[in-house]
This record gives C-alpha cells, sequence and structure tokens, in this order.
C-alpha cells in the first residue's frame, strides 16, 4: 500500500488543489485550445469560406426585407382604403384588409405556388402542393415538385422564395377590396379572395415567371415586377366585382331597388371620405413598401439602387402630373387625386423599373398620371362605382406600364439576352396583356356568380331552418321578416335566356350586403364604428 499513499500524494492531491483555482483551469483551457487550433487552423480556406456564405446571407436577407417591405404594403392599403371610405364602413374595410392576406397565405402555400412554380407545363403546374407539411424545420433545400425552380433559383432559399412571392399574391387580393368596398359581403370577399390566389394568379404569375411560362418563353414578354401580373390581375378582379355588385346607394343616384333606367333617378349623394390623414399616411406606407416590391425582383444586389431610384422617379412624376393636367381644368383637385397620381407612376413603372434610364421613368409615370385621370373619367361615365379608385389605378396604369416595356426597353444581360425588336416586343407585351386580362375575366366570373350562388343556398338554407324552429311558436311574423329576402320558387326558369337572368340577379343580391347593412355600414360579419 505504500505505492498507492505515494500516488495519492505526489499527484492526486496536487491535481486536486490545482483544479481548485480557475484561474489555472482558465489557462489549461486556453493551452488546449491552442494546440487544437495550432493543428486544425487553415487561414486562407477559412476566409473564402466566410467571404461565401456572408454574400449567401446577404442576399437572402435582402429578400426578406423586400418581402417584409410588400407585406407592410397590407398597412398602406388598409389605411389607403378606411380613410377615403366613408366612417362608418371603417371597421369593415379595416377587417377585410386583415383578413386577405390570412387567406391568401394559405391559399398560395396549399395551391397557388404549386400552380405557379411546381413541376407541369407551360400552361401550370401540377405538383408541389401542400409542400413541407410534415418536413423537419431549418431546410433550406427545393423539395420534391420544384426541380425547375431549383434550376432557376440555383443556391438560393427556396422558403426564401416563397415568401416573396406570397407577399405578391395578397397584394393582388387586397386590390380587390378597394374596388368593391362599402357594399359587398365579409364571406363573398373572403372565398373571392382564397380564389384569386391559389387558382388565378398563380396561372398568370406561371405564364410570365414560371419556369416554362408560354408568355416569357415563346414571346419574349417582360414584366418585371407585375405591372400585369400582380395590378392589372386585382384591377380586373375588383372590376368585374365592381360590376356585379352595382354602386353605393346614392352614387349618382343609384337606387339598387329599382331597375334599368331608374336605378339613377334617385337624389344624387355627396360621399365624404372618412379622414384623408390616414389616406396620405397609407400613400407614404405604400411608397415605401414599393421599394421593395420592385427592388426585391432584381437578379443582382447590384441593381437595387436603379431600380429603388426609378421607382422613386415614376413615382413622383405620377403625383405632379395628375396636379398639372387636372389643376389646369378644374384649379383644385383633390387630395385623393394626388394620392393615386403618385401611386398610379408606382404601378405603372413596376413592369420595367430595371430595364429603364432615369428620363424614361419620369415619362412612364407622367403618363399614368394621365391614365388615372381618363379611367376615372371612363368609369364614371360608364356608372362604375370604385370608392378608392383602385381600378384606374392599377388596372389603367397596369395595362401602360406593361405596354411601356415595349416602347422603352433594350437588350440587358441578365434579363434581356437577346436585341430587342421594338415591333415584335410591342406586340408581345400586347397579346400578354390581352391573354391575361380574358383569362381573369373568365375566372373572375366564374368565382364571383359561383359564390353568389353558394352563398344564396346557404343563406336559404340557413332561412328554411330558421323558420322549422319557429313555425310552431310565431307562424303569422314569418311572412312579415325582414330577412326573408330569398324565395325557392324563383330558381325556376321559365326559358333559358330568363333562366340566366335570373341566375345572375341571385348571385348578385347574394353577394351584395342588404340594404339595412349598407346603411349602417356592416358587411353582414363586421359592424360599423
Amino acid at each position: 500500500m505504500v505505492w498507492l499513499n505515494s500516488l495519492n500524494q505526489y499527484l492526486v492531491l496536487p491535481c486536486l488543489n490545482l483544479l481548485n483555482h480557475k484561474r489555472t483551469i482558465f489557462y489549461i483551457f486556453l493551452f488546449i485550445a491552442g494546440l487544437f487550433g495550432a493543428f486544425f487552423y487553415h487561414p486562407i480556406a477559412r476566409a473564402q469560406t466566410n467571404s461565401q456564405t456572408e454574400a449567401d446571407y446577404f442576399v437572402i436577407i435582402w429578400l426578406i426585407v423586400a418581402g417584409a417591405l410588400v407585406f407592410f404594403m397590407n398597412a398602406g392599403f388598409a389605411m389607403l382604403e378606411a380613410g377615403l371610405c366613408q366612417t362608418r364602413n371603417a371597421v369593415n374595410v379595416l377587417a377585410k384588409n386583415l383578413i386577405v392576406f390570412c387567406v391568401s397565405i394559405l391559399a398560395f402555400w396549399w395551391l397557388g405556388f404549386g400552380i405557379m412554380f411546381g413541376d407541369g407545363n407551360s400552361l401550370l403546374g401540377q405538383e408541389g402542393f401542400f409542400f413541407q407539411t410534415f418536413s423537419p424545420p431549418w431546410n433550406n433545400y427545393f423539395p420534391a415538385g420544384f426541380e425547375e425552380l431549383a434550376n432557376m433559383y440555383a443556391g438560393q432559399s427556396f422558403i426564401g422564395i416563397f415568401f416573396f412571392q406570397l407577399v405578391f399574391a395578397g397584394t393582388a387580393a387586397t386590390i380587390v377590396s378597394g374596388a368593391v368596398a362599402e357594399r359587398i359581403k365579409f364571406w363573398a370577399f373572403f372565398w373571392f379572395s382564397f380564389c384569386l390566389v391559389g387558382i388565378a394568379y398563380p396561372i398568370t404569375g406561371r405564364w410570365v415567371w414560371g419556369p416554362d411560362g408560354w408568355l416569357a418563353n415563346n414571346l419574349n414578354f417582360l414584366d418585371f415586377a407585375g405591372s400585369t401580373v400582380v395590378h392589372s390581375v386585382g384591377g380586373t378582379a375588383g372590376l368585374l366585382g365592381t360590376i356585379l355588385l352595382g354602386p353605393r346607394k346614392g352614387w349618382q343616384g343609384y337606387e339598387p331597388n329599382h331597375r334599368g333606367k331608374d336605378q339613377f333617378t334617385a337624389q344624387p349623394k355627396q360621399f365624404t371620405a372618412y379622414n384623408l390623414t390616414y389616406s396620405t399616411l397609407g400613400c407614404l406606407i405604400l411608397w415605401l413598401g414599393w421599394l421593395g416590391f420592385n427592388g426585391g425582383s432584381v437578379k443582382a444586389v447590384a441593381h437595387i439602387p436603379h431600380v429603388i431610384v426609378t421607382t422613386m422617379i415614376a413615382a413622383a412624376s405620377g403625383g405632379v402630373s395628375v396636379l398639372l393636367l387636372r389643376g389646369l381644368r378644374l384649379n383644385k383637385p383633390p387630395l385623393s387625386l394626388l394620392i393615386n397620381g403618385i401611386l398610379g407612376g408606382l404601378v405603372g413603372i413596376t413592369a420595367s423599373s430595371a430595364y429603364v434610364t432615369l428620363g424614361d421613368a419620369m415619362f412612364i409615370g407622367a403618363v399614368s398620371g394621365l391614365c388615372v385621370i381618363l379611367v376615372e373619367a371612363l368609369l364614371e361615365y360608364c356608372r362604375i362605382d370604385d370608392p378608392v379608385g383602385a381600378i384606374p389605378v392599377h388596372l389603367g396604369c397596369g395595362i401602360w406600364g406593361t405596354l411601356a416595356v415595349g416602347l422603352f426597353v433594350n437588350q440587358l444581360p441578365p434579363y434581356i439576352e437577346q436585341e430587342v425588336n421594338r415591333a415584335e416586343q410591342v406586340l408581345g407585351q400586347l397579346v400578354g396583356i390581352l391573354s391575361i386580362q380574358a383569362l381573369i375575366i373568365i375566372l373572375s366570373l366564374v368565382f364571383w356568380l359561383g359564390i353568389g350562388m353558394t352563398l344564396y343556398f346557404v343563406e336559404l338554407f340557413n332561412e328554411q331552418l330558421k323558420r322549422s324552429q319557429k313555425v310552431k311558436k310565431s307562424p303569422h311574423n314569418l311572412a312579415k321578416s325582414s330577412r326573408n329576402k330569398y324565395k325557392s320558387e324563383s330558381l325556376v326558369p321559365d326559358s333559358p335566356l330568363q333562366g340566366l337572368i335570373k341566375y345572375l340577379k341571385i348571385s348578385r343580391e347574394a353577394l351584395r350586403v342588404s340594404a339595412e347593412e349598407e346603411k349602417t355600414g356592416s358587411d353582414g360579419t363586421f359592424s360599423s364604428l
């Protein structure tokens, strides 16, 4: 046992005493770490790895920041629309602007992104629906069904691309809320937003931005950030909804209960905006968000400054343009016109902000201001009621901005590799605009009328259910109920043409709030202030 006592005295106890001193432990740790670093540290390889990683992260971060700016545009739309509408409609306008992104996120994840970017053909994607539903987090790979997209965006973040495209899709649906404000039912707008973002918008987006879109590949159709794909699509869908709903009661003397020429014989009503301060703030928020809208669509971060500057110049030119053009005639243009002139310039430059010079951007913005004035006048002449001016801004300026690409664009790698033939480019832009408009008109009519008929049957079922519950208690009062506005016998047509007219009438009435709800500022779900 002598050797054991010697080991304990001369080795174990000194080591334990050494470990009791924290400073000594610290120095030992540094010594071991130094030895490890001397064997395994390679300064050149590490510098190259860090440099490459930082560049990749910068691209991802900018894409997320740009997407966040686009998402923040929803606050601008909410402020703009609530401020321009009547006070009693502020709550339901704000509710629609909140729910539209909730609906858009789910619809685009479930259906839209797969249709737009999933593997398929030149018309629509056929894979990639409900992607990564049960996949573990933190995976940056392109999942099954997106092989073509992976080739397009090699080395980029799949989830980052999805997020950026998602906020674009939500913007298209938000445009519709302004055009149909103050007289559409909440659930009609809810389901139309789902159909637009889940089906209609992704199809047009694939034609232009998809891996093998037929407009981009066959006609060289150019739409940098979505003057047509986003804004014209939303404006057209809103136009169809506005026509089906009809004007607000009192607008140009409109009376929804009258028919034919007698509809516009009532006393015209003056509509007072809720708060133009909110609308002005909304315009500035949208202007800020547009820097991400256009700036996030670049193929290289070095192009961001040029895109942002052309966007700023076009917006400023649009605002000045409407003041000069309208002010020379009426001397006192309304503030809402200045707001829409700025937004019109932003929409107009969206299709070409990376392709054109600063002078071209100023001209595009100026003509966009003219488009706002002309389309507003055309809508009034046709008795189409657009409470916030969404159709002139997004549809009118969206069409002009897309045509302007053909007028001003030149060869510009990596966006435009071949030399531009001006006549062919303008023709390609025109064919693309007409093709997308035709598709959205057809699908919007199907969606609006289908949703209207569905709401009709749901309300008819609820009506009959309430009747069956109350028939024993108050059979005489049921006939006097103000909610009994649907008749089941109205579905029986006398002829095919009369049947079609009846179905259209039923759908239209089912989409629109009742006279009592419109008077109180309710959309059937959310009440007024």
